[in-house]
């Protein structure tokens, strides 16, 4: 019994499912139906717009021709005086031009060819031939054009390009010296068909389905596509009249053309059923420009994507209506899903604005002090540059390092390191890092320290990430002659604590209430007229809130449209005393380090195995200073044949790279402690790479390494290292 009501269960859903999807189809079928018409209709009127402009185009060009020729001429006019030299001059043009002829028409009317001079009463075997231009001159448009058969051509009809001379020229030729007031130039028909499409709508053999037309207002073909020297000079509002079923009649028709509108009507003519796009040219062209194409084509083009778009849609209804049931049972672990990745992607958005700004006082800094290092005057100058740059190196690092964190990113963990920081020196690597930036733009930049207590526990790397985003937010939003000012402030809450409030205040664009109460959402930034034109993550904001409150502070914002910001950060932490390593130069230190290690250190052999020049070159100056030997592979592979050939236990230490040609690191690591000496299994073998990732480590140790170091390498550890094994500590050695 419950068998058959599952059954009857199934067959129920089933039939719901197979109702549904064919109402859907049913109706999305229609839908599509009426979309693909419009997009064919689009394709239409794209191509429609592309052969009128080309046609445009061609006509523009011709009076571009006779305007050059209207210059010529004008230079030219002196040496013209009989009719003789005026045709010889007319025949040369023609030849050298791109029409079939050239004319120069005087002021009453008559005309020179390439033939001769032409009056009202030329006969020709007792035809007169002459050929009225005057009413194609009766307008107000300095260029115009016609269509019209002339006498003296063989052809049916041609184009006539009319271009009249400026009034200064004043241009007389012949021998009873006539003024000439127009050029007119003609071609055949054919080419102005050069160019056009409607190659979109040829069936399987071939044969093209659509005709283009251009007609004059009077509704007479001047050309079409399909074969414009032979085709007939009809008209086609008689055309009209006689199709057998239309949406529009002719009268209709030549209103909407004498009103200067674009329209579309379908009709039918022979059996076949068409639609006709029709479209003006500018004011300066009389004529109108139609494109017809077969409803069979339209049909051709779009039954197929509209029975792909069937087949795709009742997939996708039945699958749909199976997954939705899962999605409902899975819903939760999508939602992570989905926080998780909206995370990383706030993380990839954000790493360009959170690393490039350390990034510019770095590269400011190495350029001054290139600049200056020959200049001794400059000394004392260059060792703060050093300095600066050395505290910038390591805010970047650090920075680059909880970035690189993904595991914490996407579980939403800031991790907060409480370590001893001076207030005065943040909030000065603060102001070098940013001062020139700030004045470069003319804003002036101050700080104002007051506190009782000059070093706390805190995270200092965190704190300078926020004072940075909103400091260089500052920047970006103040004018020039502005004022960017950041205090710092200092409260007591007992013996052991105090409250830090760093306050930021600027004279910029400022923000508007409205979007003062969404400043810390993600992806939100101010718009309006001060800030459109300056991009922005809109990431900075709500990264600086979630720092604040993992620190256990707070973060304010007071702000006024055209009056500036205040931005109000308060962090509550331990009091700390000074350490001894906070009380001196680090640089001096390393300094210092590196000569005890050249006078005390017994000799050590090194071998380096790094593929990037400039790296090696630092790693194997700073070992020789401090008083090691240095061997060098540029790859893998050599690394281990410099080991291989070596005498025993003459390497003390390998430091590989784990990136490189030919072979990898830890490849070579595994190839070394393979080999059949005593001291391949026991040499330490420290990764030196730029990979940071958990599995990175586990992939170098797994190979035989001892140890991973990070680049860029600290170099105060990496010595510490070095004297610990001088000394036989094995401290930093994997276990």
């Amino acid at each position: 019994m419950l068998k058959r009501r599952k059954k009857i269960a199934y067959a129920i859903v089933a039939f719901i499912v197979a109702l549904t999807v064919g109402l859907i189809i049913g109706i999305y079928s229609v839908v599509i139906n009426g979309i693909v018409e419009n997009n064919v209709i689009n394709t239409i009127s794209e191509i429609a717009s592309h052969d009128r402009n080309t046609i445009t185009n061609y006509v523009e060009f011709n009076w571009k021709n006779l305007e050059r020729f209207s210059s010529r001429l004008n230079r030219n006019q002196g040496s013209l005086t009989d009719d003789d030299k005026v045709v010889e001059y007319l025949k040369h043009e023609s030849q050298e031009s791109s029409f079939d002829k050239i004319y120069m028409i005087t002021e009453d009317g008559t005309y020179y060819t390439d033939l001769a001079y032409r009056h009202q009463n030329s006969v020709v075997n007792g035809e007169n031939i002459f050929y009225d231009f005057m009413p194609i001159l009766q307008t107000k448009h300095q260029n115009m054009v016609g269509f019209d058969a002339l006498p003296i051509l063989e052809y049916d009809k041609v184009a006539i390009y009319g271009h009249k001379l400026e009034d200064e020229y004043n241009i007389k030729v012949g021998s009873e010296n006539r003024t000439v007031i127009a050029a007119i130039g003609v071609a055949r028909r054919s080419t102005i068909t050069s160019g056009l499409v409607l190659e979109s709508f040829l069936d399987g053999d071939g044969e093209c389905r659509g005709l283009t037309t251009v007609v004059d207002l009077k509704g007479d073909i001047i050309v079409n596509k399909v074969d414009s020297d032979k085709a007939e000079a009809g008209n086609w509002f008689r055309n009209i009249q006689t199709y057998e079923k239309t949406d529009m009649s002719w009268e209709e028709v030549r209103q909407n053309m004498t009103e200067n509108k674009t329209f579309l009507f379908r009709h039918t003519n022979g059996g076949k059923s068409r639609v006709s796009y029709c479209m003006p040219f500018d004011d300066n062209i009389d004529w109108y420009f139609r494109l017809t194409v077969d409803y069979e084509a339209l049909n051709e083009q779009g039954s197929p994507f509209i029975m792909l778009v069937i087949i795709a849609l009742a997939i996708l209804v039945s699958v749909s209506i199976v997954a939705l049931i899962i999605v409902l049972r899975t819903q939760n672990k999508t939602e992570q899903a989905l926080a998780r990745e909206k995370a990383q992607s706030e993380f990839l958005s954000n790493m360009s604005h959170e690393i490039r700004t350390p990034l510019n006082g770095l590269v400011g800094l190495n350029y001054l002090m290139i600049t200056a290092i020959d200049d001794p005057s400059k000394k004392n100058q260059v060792k703060a540059w050093l300095s600066k740059s050395h505290s910038t190196s390591k805010y970047l690092l650090a920075l680059i390092n909880d970035i690189l964190d993904v595991s914490k990113l996407r579980a939403g963990k800031v991790e907060v390191v409480k370590e001893p920081l001076l207030i005065e020196a943040l909030v000065d690597a603060i102001f070098s890092m940013q001062c020139d930036n700030i004045k470069n733009r003319g804003i002036e930049y101050n700080t104002d320290v007051k506190i009782t207590v000059p070093c706390i526990l805190g995270d200092e790397v965190h704190i300078k990430q926020v004072l940075m985003n909103i400091i260089s937010n500052a920047a970006k939003f103040t004018p020039a002659g502005g004022f960017i000012k950041l205090s710092v402030r200092q409260i007591k809450t007992d013996e052991t604590h105090v409250t830090t409030t760093f306050i930021c205040e600027d004279s910029g664009c400022g923000m508007s209430k409205e979007f003062l109460t969404k400043i810390f959402d993600v992806f939100t930034q101010e718009r309006n007229s001060n800030s459109d034109s300056i991009k922005g993550t809109g990431l900075g904001m709500p990264i600086s809130k979630l720092l604040v409150n993992a620190m256990g502070g707070e973060i304010k914002v007071e702000s006024e449209l055209n009056k500036g910001s205040k931005f109000t950060i308060s962090i509550p932490a331990e009091i700390s005393d000074i350490p001894d390593y906070l009380n001196f130069n680090v640089d001096e230190e390393a300094e210092r380090m590196a000569q005890a290690y050249k006078s005390e250190t017994e000799s050590m052999k090194v071998l380096i195995a790094e593929d990037n020049e400039l790296n090696a070159e630092i790693l194997i100056e700073i070992l020789k200073d401090s008083g090691f030997e240095v061997g060098y592979a540029v790859d893998g592979s050599q690394a281990v044949e410099m080991f291989a050939q070596s005498k025993p236990n003459e390497y003390g230490v390998v430091l590989m790279d784990m990136r490189m040609p030919v072979m990898d690191g830890c490849e070579a690591s595994k190839k070394i402690r393979s080999l059949d000496r005593p001291d391949a299994k026991t040499v330490p073998i420290f990764a030196c790479t730029a990979n940071s990732f958990k599995e990175d480590r586990i992939k170098a140790f797994d190979s035989g390494m001892n140890d991973f170091l990070t680049k860029p390498i600290d170099i105060k550890a990496l010595l510490q290292k070095m004297e610990n094994l001088r000394s036989g500590n094995t401290e930093g050695k994997k276990e």
